[in-house]
């Protein structure tokens, strides 16, 4: 059996190919056993999981592995986003073996902020825990090259008006940055909370998750109906600092059922329905912010998670891709829609911009307004405009996600250049 890494490394020209310029990826970093796991209970934070790269006899070889996946990345111009879990790992944590006695271990002696439960809490409160994750993000950075981070939970270890845990973490590892000339590093926290955007503003952090418009999609898929915190959604970076600050926006991610499967949800038709996605990945790409394609959702991949599995186990489970999918009636279809997206994406500054007209919709507002922008209830559309810092680039955006298109064989939208820009 071939490693996950290598199966990775021989996807990076399919992903290039497709317009993507950054991975982000669950994490690598060891588990306790062999059995699966999604990397959300770090056992050790220098170790590289033996199942991403898998010859046992040869453990040190882990880490060359990795090396390798990150250089073939980045010769294709792509970025690699690690996902750093920080507030919590394993029971076993394996440092705790430094100290006579387990209950005194300074790096998990009490939780600090919130507590993740079922699982081991790092206390920020005393500063070598602070140095140690400092050291393991640097480590990462200056070893292996990486060009971000997502933080993962980091509502559990920020405290309001505390600089320990999340700012000082981020603001060490900025200085180091700094210090060494490094440029572009993604910071991007999972704070699924209404102040994210204050604390982006307000720490080092570059960008958040953003689960309004997975959440306006889901809903939408499944009730069939537009409501006027679709475009409220979309305009997600409203509440940040830019430019070099933004949200990062999804359909969906690792935590949730698949798009596809959402679409089809209601007449048991799953993935049968991905044509109810395509104005949905239109929003996505024509949004401001960072948008996030989780992996098989450009051909359909069809798959439900629980929401909340009640400590079973059940949703911690491996998702190995179908990607023969991607060449079938539906998937060859789909991926024509989110390449070409992507292609329109990076040609058009404006699309890119942080620009968004109109900036504020109310919930109250249900038809479009005076100059045909807003959102329609009535019609069930969307009408939005963005434009470039520059001169010349303006774009007109609609899509009516409850009625487009109209039949099972439509093909993808088609983008076509207007008087205004480009609109699908």
């Amino acid at each position: 059996m071939r490693a996950p890494f290598d199966a990775v490394r021989d996807r990076l020209d399919y992903l290039a190919d497709l317009g993507i310029n950054a991975i982000l990826f669950m994490p690598w970093t060891s588990w306790r056993d062999k059995n699966y796991d999604w990397g959300y209970a770090p056992f050790q934070y220098f170790a590289v999981e033996y199942l991403y790269a898998n010859d046992l006899n040869h453990p040190e070889e882990k880490l060359s592995w990795l090396k390798r996946l990150i250089s073939a990345c980045h010769a294709r111009g792509i970025h690699v986003i690690m996902d750093g879990v920080f507030n919590h790992c394993s029971t076993d944590f394996p440092y705790k073996q430094l100290y006579r006695n387990e209950a005194d271990c300074p790096y998990t002696a009490e939780p600090f902020g919130g507590s993740f439960p079922g699982l081991q809490d790092l206390d920020f409160n005393n500063d070598c825990t602070q140095a140690f994750v400092r050291d393991v993000c640097l480590y990462w950075i200056s070893v292996f090259g990486i060009d971000g981070i997502r933080f993962d939970n980091t509502v559990n270890f920020y405290v309001a008006g505390d600089p320990r845990g999340l700012p000082e973490l981020l603001e060490s590892i900025q200085n180091y940055l700094d210090d060494h000339g490094e440029q572009n590093f993604s910071m991007t926290l999972e704070h699924l909370r209404l102040d994210a955007a204050t604390l982006v503003n307000t720490t080092r952090a570059t960008s958040y998750w953003d689960n309004a418009l997975y959440g306006e999609c889901f809903d939408q898929l499944l009730s069939y109906t537009l409501r006027p915190g679709y475009l409220a959604a979309l305009n997600n970076t409203r509440f940040v600092n830019g430019p070099d600050k933004v949200a990062t926006i999804y359909l969906g991610n690792h935590d949730h059922s698949s798009l596809a499967w959402r679409a089809g949800e209601r007449d048991y038709r799953g993935s049968l329905e991905w044509y109810r996605t395509q104005p949905h990945a239109i929003a996505l790409l024509t949004s401001p912010g960072t948008p996030l394609i989780a992996n098989g959702q450009e051909f359909a991949e069809d798959y439900w998670l629980p929401e909340d599995d009640q400590g079973t186990g059940r949703r911690i489970k491996p998702r190995p891709l179908s990607w023969k999918r991607r060449d079938d009636r539906i998937g060859s279809a789909l991926f024509g829609l989110y390449r070409k997206l992507c292609e329109i994406r990076r040609s058009h500054p404006s699309l890119r911009s942080l620009n968004f007209h109109p900036p504020v919709w109310e919930g109250w507002q249900t038809r479009l307004d005076q100059d045909g922008f807003g959102v329609d209830t009535e019609k069930q559309i969307v009408v939005y405009h963005r434009w470039g810092n520059g001169a010349g680039e303006r774009s007109n955006v609609s899509s009516s996600p409850s009625t487009f298109p109209l039949s099972r064989n439509s093909p993808p939208c088609n983008s076509r250049k207007t008087e205004t820009g480009r609109t699908c």
